[in-house]
């Protein structure tokens, strides 16, 4: 679809038009949504309807060109009650200069939404999180979705900090927040921006691979956004890790191909190669040549020794691993150890120590 097109008709004469050429009708998208067809005769009609209405109807209708048209529909102008929703969506779908556009347009007649998303846009990119949980403590939001909101975003924060404990309290403050939310959209993101966090900490923190599936299974099954279904897709991949290579690759392979369909997504692409190169090195499998997309990757093929990454933050666990294991260094592998436990993420802490257990070095960890 062109974006021309849209911007030069409204949302509902385009979906009119896409509904006409397909088998279905209003009614029938009306019952598949949960609405009476008088809401559906509404929209069509130009009126404004719930802003979780327009979404599944466009998800009915033209599925494949839900952000294009969820775009327009934000920029033609919506009633002020539903900027939460828009904002919300347009964070999920990482449409921020949307948001910006938003947040501008909106800040007088809807401020606290407009606060909470703008302080928002600055964490994701702000390498200062002290200053932001400052500013997070200034933000008083008032309505049942601005307290939600609110403890989700203390949860990210303590989550930055490796406060592992307090984002857990936060995410049970956001949940009881969670009660009071009436908005079906609201309800289904919130919840699943809580499964993000909790499935993280009960993987890596925790260690608690059942309660990390569990939330990573809602996360998916909620599939708000792509980037949901993406990280839920990566959490499977990791929690088999260690139980089962072909599980873990299936997902590895799975989310690959869901980065392979978006587009800015070659950094992900590169580091998901390298990771199932780690996974094939490890169960002492043969190293795919697709990915092979690293000098560390072709280090690890030609079995060369790793010691120029111990420096590297990210690979000097491995790095240590591998060596330890091939040159039967306890030493080694105490310090791959050490460098996974110090990230607090003690269930890629399990690979050393089960190589460590191997070696009959009785580990009171």
């Amino acid at each position: 679809m062109n974006n021309k097109v849209i911007e030069k008709k409204d949302i509902r004469l385009f979906l009119k038009e896409q509904l006409e050429l397909s088998n279905k009708t209003q009614n029938g998208i009306a019952k598949a949504i949960g609405i009476t067809k008088g809401y559906m005769s509404k929209f069509f009609s130009g009126k404004e309807i719930a802003f979780w209405m327009v979404i599944e109807t466009v998800k009915q209708i033209s599925p494949d060109n839900e952000k294009q048209l969820m775009k327009a529909y934000c920029e033609s102008g919506i009633d002020k009650k539903y900027v939460f929703c828009a904002l919300e969506y347009c964070y999920v779908n990482q449409m921020y200069s949307e948001m910006n556009s938003l947040i501008l347009n909106y800040s007088d007649m809807a401020p606290e939404p407009c606060d909470a998303y703008r302080w928002l846009l600055e964490f994701r990119k702000s390498l200062e999180p002290f200053e932001h949980h400052r500013q997070l403590q200034t933000l008083f939001l008032e309505s049942p979705e601005g307290k939600g909101l609110l403890g989700i975003f203390e949860s990210y924060v303590y989550y930055n900090f490796g406060k592992y404990d307090l984002g857990l309290f936060s995410i049970a403050k956001a949940k009881k927040s969670l009660q009071n939310i009436n908005d079906p959209f609201l309800l289904k993101s919130f919840q699943a921006r809580i499964d993000e966090v909790l499935a993280n900490i009960y993987l890596k923190q925790e260690n608690n691979i059942n309660k990390a599936r569990i939330a990573a299974k809602s996360l998916m099954q909620t599939g708000i956004s792509r980037n949901h279904i993406m990280t839920a897709t990566y959490l499977f991949a990791l929690s088999f890790f260690l139980e089962s290579y072909e599980k873990s690759f299936t997902y590895y392979k799975r989310l690959l191909g869901l980065y392979e369909k978006e587009d800015g997504r070659e950094e992900e692409i590169i580091q998901n190669k390298e990771e199932i190169a780690i996974l094939q090195f490890y169960w002492l499998n043969r190293i795919d040549n697709e990915y092979n997309v690293t000098q560390f990757t072709s280090d690890l093929i030609n079995h060369k020794s790793l010691e120029i990454y111990y420096e590297d933050e990210s690979l000097k666990p491995y790095a240590y691993l591998f060596d330890g294991i091939k040159q039967v260094r306890a030493d080694k592998i105490l310090l791959s150890l050490h460098f996974f436990s110090e990230r607090r993420d003690y269930f890629r802490a399990n690979i050393p120590k089960i190589q460590l257990q191997k070696m009959d070095i009785d580990l009171k960890i």
